[in-house]
């Protein structure tokens, strides 16, 4: 039983689905209907409040946390950012994952998902300027390198012809037709149903449904609940985040519409620089317009937040960065304005328009409350309860210096591949 059809469920999907013996029930709790392509469209990030295909949580401090739901889960509604973390970013990680595993894996997730660079014609007036002001101080990773570098990269995106590509689209729609595998969506898990220390199903919609092997799947702050809620993980559970500071300003003439993040910078101190393309205004239905901006984004945690029931629902706590890397995220911001100033933008920023944001914001990445080699084993079973596994951003054990996405996906498929073979 997979509990959640999102990015690593629909990887699970298939991959154990593949042995004509074993079934395999999907349980997801979003919309039974295919995101069509105006959700799809990378012109427009479809999060907010009210929408079909996320779930909003609020922050202990009112920022919103957003979640996919649906088939396809964060895959359908994200910035379709689906960057490898660095190869020294696995140097600490066992059990199964060899440098060979790890890249085989990434190489499938990107052939099924599409996965690219953004071409130089595709970019934006900012995107280009920004790699030349950097490509200055920086190396510049080649377009054909998957691998990302301390340096300029280019983005990597899950999409064809501006529509993002969804894990459902790429691991589940193609294979609905094996006799082995269902999905049900519409249904909300409420606990684990636990017998002798072991996991035999799960309880939902007032009913029990047995299985011999769970594996949740319905992202960190969706299988926390799941957890929470089944007394398996105590009153609350860490969780990390990469918190976000903006460089706002306004541009002389609006860009044509296209993807949010096209190119970023990785520093030698864990930062991502993010050259987003425009006002998340023109994106995200409901917010105040307040011009484009560049993000600066702590990718090596802090001190841990906390995922907790508020009601029945997950309550987030975000972690805070600690005092040297909000150090290093203000003289990079700092030199991010410099940048705005120099002369590759003054054809194309208002100079007295540049501001740092105050806020500490959230790049909606949460990761780590069970982390494999921690919580769980290597494979994502969960200590001291048998026949429970999860595998989603949840497992990851250590920080990247990317998004988690296509990380989330690469676990999941080579998970997939052991527990079939057992």
């Amino acid at each position: 039983m997979i509990v959640g059809a999102g990015s690593s469920g629909c990887v699970l999907a298939e991959r154990l689905s593949r042995h004509e013996k074993r079934s395999v029930l999907v349980l997801e709790q979003g919309p039974s209907e295919w995101p069509d392509a105006s959700v799809l469209d990378l012109r427009r990030l479809p999060i907010s409040d009210g929408e079909r295909y996320v779930t909003q949580h609020r922050e202990s401090s009112g920022l919103p946390v957003v979640r996919g739901r649906g088939l396809g889960g964060s895959s359908a509604v994200n910035g379709a950012y689906c960057m490898r973390f660095h190869r020294d970013d696995f140097d600490a990680w066992q059990g199964p994952w060899t440098p060979d595993v790890i890249d085989k894996a990434y190489a499938e997730v990107d052939e099924k998902m599409g996965v690219h660079p953004f071409p130089d014609a595709d970019l934006a007036p900012t995107a280009l300027a920004f790699e030349r002001y950097w490509g200055e101080t920086y190396s510049t990773r080649q377009l054909d390198d998957p691998w990302p570098l301390v340096g300029v990269n280019r983005v990597r995106s899950n999409s064809v012809d501006g529509i993002r590509r969804t894990a459902a689209d790429a691991y589940l729609r193609p294979h609905l037709n094996r006799p082995n595998l269902r999905v049900r969506t519409g249904v909300k898990v409420d606990r684990v149903l636990l017998a002798d220390a072991k996991a035999v199903g799960v309880v939902c919609d007032g009913r029990d449904i047995r299985a011999r092997e769970v594996i949740l799947c319905a992202g960190t702050l969706g299988s926390a609940a799941v957890l929470l809620r089944s007394g398996v993980a105590g009153e609350h559970m860490r969780v990390h985040e990469h918190r976000e500071v903006l460089v706002g300003y306004r541009l002389r003439e609006q860009p044509e519409p296209g993807p949010l993040l096209q190119t970023v910078v990785h520093t030698g101190d864990g930062l991502e620089i993010r050259c987003y393309r425009d006002d998340f205004a023109r994106y995200v239905g409901g917010l105040t317009p307040s011009g484009p901006a560049v993000g600066v984004a702590a990718m090596a945690p802090g001190a841990p937040g906390e995922v907790y029931l508020d009601g029945v629902d997950a309550g987030v706590r975000l972690d805070r960065p600690d005092d040297r890397v909000l150090r290093d995220m203000a003289r990079t911001a700092h030199e991010v304005v410099e940048m705005l100033r120099s002369s590759e933008f003054g054809g194309l920023v208002v100079a007295d328009s540049i501001a740092i944001d105050p806020v500490l914001r959230t790049s909606q990445h949460a990761w780590g409350s069970m982390p494999m080699g921690g919580r769980t084993d290597w494979l994502g079973a969960v200590r001291g309860v048998g026949h429970l596994r999860v595998v989603d951003g949840s497992i990851l054990p250590a920080a990247g210096r990317s998004g988690p996405h296509a990380t989330t996906m690469m676990v999941a498929a080579v998970i997939g591949d052991v527990v079939a073979a057992d």
